[in-house]
Parts: C-alpha cells; sequence; structure tokens
C-alpha cells in the first residue's frame, strides 16, 4: 500500500516493534515521542469524557502504571492532565517498585513526584487488590482511570498481580471512563478472560492490529499521531490496512480560488425518497448542501417533492411519479437520464422503499449512468451488486454504504463476518467500493482498508447513514476523479461532526440531524499542523 499522508499502516505488534525501533534510535527520540504521546492522550481523554459530562475541575484519576514505556505514557499523561487542571488528583498504582521501572518511565515519574499520590500492589487475590483500590478511592469516584500496565510487547499469560488488579478495576462501578495506553492489558492472550475493559484505546504512534479485531473488543479507538510514518523509513512498508487521519480533510479546510463558481464543486443527483418515507431523503439531501458541493438536484416521489423543497430551498427537486405504493416509478426513469448530463456523481437510496419497482429502478441506475454512483439504504440489492462486476471500465465506480445486517445480505453470508479478509475478497470480486458502517467503518476498494474510528455510539440511531450518504455523495461529486478519497472524506466528517454533537450534548438525547451544525467547526478548527 502507498505511505499516504491521511491515512498510516495498522501492523502487527512484531512489525510495530520493528517499525518503532527504526525510527526511535536513540533515547532522547524515545523521550520526545513520549512526551508527545503524553500530550496526545490527556487532549483526547479530555475530549472524549465531555461526551459524559463536562470535565470537573477537581478531576480524579487513577493510573495503573507498568514498568514499560505505557507507563511512561500514562505519567506523562497524568502530568498535562495536572497541568490543565492544577485541582485535579492523581493516585498511581504500580505493580513493581519505583526503582523497576526502566529508564524513562522512572525519569517520568520522577516529574510527578510531589505532585501524585502512588501506592504498590502486590496482593495476589482480587479481594486484596478490590481492598486497595477502596481505601484510595475512601468512597468517592474515580473520573478517569487509566490502563498503562503492558503495551505490545506483552507475554502470555498475565500474570499477578497484574491478573487481579485489572478484574478488580473491571469490576469497580465507581470509574466514570476507562482508557488504555496503546493497548488494554490483556490483550494478546486469547486463552485469558481477563482484559482490561477499555472504553477508549489511545494508540500511540502506531495502531496496532490487535485493536481491530472483532468488533469493539477494545472500547472505541483513538490514533495519536507521532510521526512515525513522516520519513522514508515508512517507505518499506507493504501493508493493506490503514487507519484513516483527519489529514485526508486537509484540501477542505483551505480558502477556495476567487475565480470560481458554483459549477466548479461539481452536481449531485440524489434518487429517493417515498410517500411513506421522506425523512431519510431529506436528511441526504440537507447532509449534502452542508457538504461543500455546488449543486444538489433531488429526484423525490411527486405528492411530497413540494413539502421536501420548502425545507431544502437550496436544493433544485423534480417531482417524479410514483406507483401505487407510494414508491418512484422506474418508467420515469428518463426523467434523470435526460438531466444526467449536468451532474458529476448520483446517491440512490435514502428511503427509496423496497418493492420490485424500486428494485428495477436501481438496477436501471446501475446499467445506465456512467458516472460514480452510491447506492444507499433501500438501493442496496444484490442484483446491483452482481452489476458491478459488468460495468464498462470506463464507466465511474460504485460505492455502497451497508450496515453489517445489509453487507450480510448482498454478500450472501449467514452470519456477521467483520474479518478484514472477507471484505477485501467481496469489494475485490466485485469491483466496487464498501463502506462497511460500523463501530469502525471501514472503507474497501478490493485492495486497501481504510479504518475509520470517529463517530461512536451518538451515531447509533435511525437517521446517521442518511446524513453519511449525503455526505459521501457530495465529496464524489466534488472530487469524482478520485473517489476513494472523496469517500473517505465524507465518512471522516460524519464521524467527527458526531463527536462534536456528543461532546456538546451526549450521546444519548440528540436529534440525528443535530450532527449537520458541526461541520463547520469540523473544518473551521482544524489545525493542519497538529496531529491528532
Amino acid at each position: 500500500m502507498e505511505i499516504l499522508p491521511h491515512a498510516h499502516p495498522i501492523l502487527t505488534c512484531e512489525k510495530a516493534r520493528q517499525h518503532e525501533a527504526s525510527v526511535l534510535t536513540d533515547e532522547a527520540a524515545e523521550w520526545a515521542a513520549m512526551q508527545k504521546a503524553g500530550a496526545g492522550i490527556a487532549r483526547n481523554l479530555i475530549d472524549d469524557y465531555q461526551e459524559l459530562r463536562p470535565v470537573p475541575d477537581h478531576l480524579r484519576i487513577l493510573a495503573l502504571v507498568g514498568k514499560g514505556n505505557n507507563g511512561g505514557d500514562a505519567l506523562i499523561t497524568c502530568g498535562e492532565l495536572l497541568a490543565r487542571f492544577p485541582r485535579a488528583s492523581v493516585d498511581l498504582v504500580l505493580v513493581t517498585a519505583a526503582s523497576e521501572l526502566k529508564p524513562l518511565a522512572l525519569r517520568a515519574f520522577k516529574g510527578l513526584e510531589g505532585r501524585v499520590k502512588h501506592h504498590f500492589c502486590e496482593g495476589n487475590s482480587v479481594g486484596q487488590a478490590q481492598e486497595l483500590l477502596a481505601a484510595i478511592s475512601g468512597g468517592r469516584r474515580f473520573h478517569i482511570c487509566l490502563d498503562g500496565l503492558l503495551g505490545m510487547d506483552f507475554k502470555p499469560p498475565l500474570r499477578s498481580p497484574l491478573d487481579a488488579l485489572i478484574e478488580a478495576v473491571n469490576s469497580c462501578d465507581s470509574i466514570d471512563l476507562r482508557a488504555a495506553v496503546d493497548l488494554p492489558s490483556g490483550v494478546g492472550d486469547e486463552a485469558a478472560a481477563i482484559r482490561f475493559q477499555a472504553d477508549f484505546s489511545y494508540a500511540t504512534g502506531i495502531a496496532k492490529k490487535p485493536l481491530f479485531e472483532g468488533i469493539a473488543e477494545c472500547g472505541r479507538v483513538r490514533y495519536i499521531d507521532l510521526g512515525f510514518f513522516d520519513g522514508s523509513a515508512a517507505a518499506v512498508l507493504d501493508e493493506s490496512e490503514a487507519i484513516l487521519t483527519p489529514q485526508v480533510l486537509k484540501p477542505l479546510s483551505k480558502l477556495r480560488p476567487a475565480h470560481v463558481d458554483k459549477r466548479a464543486f461539481g452536481h449531485l443527483f440524489i434518487v429517493g425518497g417515498s410517500a411513506y418515507m421522506p425523512g431519510a431523503l431529506l436528511m441526504s439531501v440537507q447532509a449534502a448542501v452542508r457538504s461543500g458541493v455546488g449543486l444538489v438536484t433531488a429526484f423525490a416521489p411527486a405528492s411530497i417533492a413540494a413539502a421536501l423543497s420548502a425545507q431544502v430551498p437550496e436544493a433544485m427537486w423534480v417531482p417524479w411519479p410514483e406507483t401505487s405504493n407510494g414508491t418512484l416509478s422506474p418508467r420515469a426513469l428518463p426523467l434523470m437520464m435526460d438531466r444526467i448530463g449536468s451532474a458529476s456523481a448520483v446517491l440512490i437510496g435514502p428511503g427509496l422503499g423496497r418493492d420490485r419497482n424500486t428494485e428495477l429502478l436501481a438496477q436501471e441506475v446501475a446499467n445506465k449512468v456512467e458516472l460514480p454512483v452510491v447506492f444507499d439504504a433501500d438501493g442496496l440489492r444484490s442484483r446491483v451488486v452482481e452489476l458491478a462486476q459488468k460495468r464498462r471500465s470506463s464507466y465511474g465506480e460504485i460505492v455502497i454504504t451497508p450496515h453489517m445486517g445489509e453487507f450480510m445480505r448482498v454478500a450472501k453470508i449467514t452470519e456477521p463476518d467483520y474479518s478484514a479478509e472477507t471484505l477485501m475478497a467481496f469489494s475485490r470480486i466485485y469491483r466496487l467500493i464498501t463502506v462497511l458502517k460500523g463501530p469502525n467503518t471501514r472503507v474497501c476498494d478490493g485492495n486497501t482498508i481504510l479504518y475509520n474510528t470517529t463517530g461512536g455510539p451518538v451515531l447509533s440511531r435511525g437517521g446517521s447513514g442518511d446524513l453519511l450518504s449525503g455526505l459521501v455523495g457530495g465529496m464524489i461529486a466534488q472530487n469524482n476523479s478520485n473517489v476513494p478519497t472523496a469517500v473517505a472524506r465524507g465518512v471522516m466528517l460524519h464521524g467527527l461532526a458526531a463527536q462534536r454533537l456528543a461532546a456538546a450534548k451526549g450521546q444519548i438525547m440528540v436529534h440525528t440531524s443535530e450532527l449537520l451544525d458541526y461541520l463547520p467547526d469540523v473544518l473551521r478548527s482544524m489545525d493542519v499542523n497538529t496531529r491528532s
């Protein structure tokens, strides 16, 4: 895989060790990376905690500290949080004597002397570890528990007192947010039942493959870019899986040229809606209009087109004849094909409804439209996927946006399958770009898988996929010569806006469409010189 500025390889722990050694060639470089990691983790912790509630000034932090670099990262993080919140308190739990810490971890530990309390966990039973936690807490809650016990050098099995401490922390109900440095301790021991139950895992420098095995088993992943892929050493890597970074949005954060007009930013056609399901189409059109695309034309059922146009007057609305079911009639396809010369991309599916008529319409679009086409929601049909194989090489790419249930249907599998091999083979065989939505949404073109880890549970509600399809369609319409990158931009915008919504209003009591109000902030606050 080409090393892209906006996508960094996901490596096995062994390859990660080798690559890290190639870029951190002396102790000074290691210390600088540790400081960057600690600062990045602290910054993300503050942002992520706000999905629960505002961060309190009297922040209480419990840090589990191992003797290696993960422990050092955790200690630096604690120092960063104390600098940001002077009234915060930090309790360190060490599983080895301070004198046994590795040099950089010891250096970080000494930097906290006088500002933190430290405790030594030596009990081999869960009960003893629970007693220690109870004594430390004094009956009060910990706002954050930070796991810096073990890292990618962990070799199974998990031994005492680590296993007892981790189990005690997992069962403690007076912790708001559990976060792991790099990898949750215990990950890598498939035979063990105990691992740190992280709400967030902060991948430092390199995103390791164990973070992406299964479905969100390590919590939500945050990638802390330390610059390990900036130099020539990265060019030797040949990986098919990568993590997407906000740098994919860099071109969008610049000033637009003074001499352009709306036609320079593409024209998206959206085909969807039904008499009984107008909301999905409305949300897709709203998102497309906000994507920055120059023009949006929406083809909607004739009975609802006028009502929808009043809500999004920026789009052009074309009434489409309906069937007796209130769905779009496939016989009216010339309405779109007569205008197709002005379009740069097509989106079909939001609110379309599922009947024989809409299935035929989706097939006709797959057959006849030479532009890039996004098939979403009810436009996602098995026959459409099969037709993608037969499109001429001169035609634009087909993009599909399934969740796992839809993917099982079009891929003809009988149970959920999150393996990279299945996704890669499906996209390669059917010659399309798959946006497989989930806790880590993946964009696959058959050769490469890009993992997007932004977003979160705030997106687990009706309509979030309709917003995503509108953003993806809008991005493709603006840049239909590089569809994979355009898709990645739509996915990243969607996820980052969702995180801002959750930080402002929480994960639960929000409207799906409120996400749109946070799109401008994603770009306007983006510092292209600051790593995430």
